[in-house]
């Protein structure tokens, strides 16, 4: 296979297993390259993946695409689109809304590209996605979890919002209970403060739990040392931690150093090997998650089976998605039986009616945006266990 990496702010190209398969504008006949060719597949088709390799939130763009190459790398060796080779050609947009759009607009007028793999931030997402609209190329987003993001037939997002399956906390709170609860969330996170200030106030509610008080942090705040001084005074049952990812394990320890012993409660952030560095402290904490690597389901076990052969680690939700984001384009891409845009939207429609089985199980579409069952996962002082409620 001809593998190549290829970054937007450097001119060096690298090659390996371990590379995101990217690669020149391949043509499937003489006269058709990409996405000009509208009837077959040619010999290549190439993608965009827009990430955010750098920065703040790198670790979720290098775990993300870890997946995108796992599933790049079957699709090819399965012979998935026949004769056809998937490259996916890597930018990386670091946490610049700018850079993101730039890159966006650049895949929409150079008709190498057939669709976009989106980034995970939320800002990037929503500038990106009326580009994408306007020039009718088909985006697939991971994470990206807020309003704003699917404006069209040509946006997906394969992460289901955490609203949809935070529910199943309900029963946990049942069975601790839970009667009262605090709620700390990150304000500059569009998605974070949506669910912070919306939707788990309400899953709360809705479980007869009185909220005591609610706070919010900074994206950059890494001393909770004030805050959680307060909410230890305020002696809730429960806490819950709507935070970004590196932010968690700080909490959770100052939370235990301030000497609280009740219930801690997070989401998916909690995920991804980010409560390692607290250890012990953090023991017990569970969240409601769209993937873990121990769940027995059987097409998950299929996924973290494959990624542990290829990388010698555990998957985490955010390589899932990446995965997950790839076979879905392929499988609208075979149902297109074209690399032309407009062919390959509606082949992705298809297949989103549908469904299909992905690393995060059974996977269903309302409307562009997948849903899943959801799984209670739990942090047990060194690694993420998958809990059962009479067990936890």
């Amino acid at each position: 296979m001809n593998m190549r990496k290829s970054w937007s702010r450097s001119v060096f190209a690298v090659t390996g297993i371990a590379a995101l398969l990217a690669g020149a504008a391949g043509c499937g006949n003489g006269s058709s390259e990409g996405t000009q060719a509208s009837e077959g597949l040619p010999e290549t088709i190439t993608i965009m993946s827009i990430k955010e390799m750098t920065g703040p939130v790198s670790f979720a763009g290098e775990n993300s695409t870890k997946g995108i190459d796992l599933a790049v790398e079957q699709i090819n060796e399965q012979g998935f689109l026949g004769d056809t080779k998937l490259e996916v050609e890597l930018k990386d947009a670091s946490d610049s809304t700018q850079e993101a759009a730039s890159l966006a607009t650049q895949a929409v007028s150079d008709s190498t590209y057939s669709a976009i793999l989106g980034p995970g931030l939320s800002s990037q997402a929503s500038a990106i996605s009326p580009i994408a609209e306007k020039g009718q190329i088909p985006v697939v987003y991971y994470q990206a979890g807020s309003d704003g993001v699917l404006v069209g037939d040509y946006t997906y997002r394969v992460t289901a919002p955490a609203h949809s399956y935070y529910h199943i906390i309900g029963d946990y709170l049942a069975e601790k209970k839970v009667e009262t609860a605090a709620v700390l969330y990150t304000s500059g996170n569009p998605t974070l403060t949506e669910l912070g200030e919306n939707a788990v106030p309400g899953v709360i509610e809705d479980n007869g739990v009185e909220i005591k008080r609610s706070d919010t942090v900074a994206n950059d705040t890494q001393d909770f040392t004030a805050v959680t001084s307060e909410i230890v005074k305020a002696d809730p049952d429960a806490v819950f931690l709507l935070l970004l990812g590196p932010q968690n394990p700080r909490a959770v320890s100052q939370l235990k150093q301030k000497g609280y012993d009740g219930e801690i409660i997070g989401m998916s952030t909690m995920g991804a090997g980010n409560l390692e560095t607290a250890g012990e402290d953090a023991a017990g904490v569970v969240w409601p998650s769209n993937f873990s690597a121990r769940s027995e389901v059987p097409s998950t076990q299929e996924f973290v089976k494959a990624y542990q052969e290829k990388y010698g680690e555990m998957p985490n939700n955010y390589a899932a998605e990446g995965y997950d984001a790839v076979w879905l384009l392929a499988r609208g891409i075979k149902e297109a039986n074209s690399a032309d845009r407009t062919a390959i939207q509606e082949g992705i429609a298809k297949v989103a009616a549908e469904g299909f089985d992905g690393a995060q199980g059974p996977l269903t579409f309302e409307g562009n945006d997948v849903r899943v069952e959801g799984v209670l996962a739990s942090w047990d002082g060194s690694e993420e266990v998958v809990i059962t409620l009479g067990e936890s």
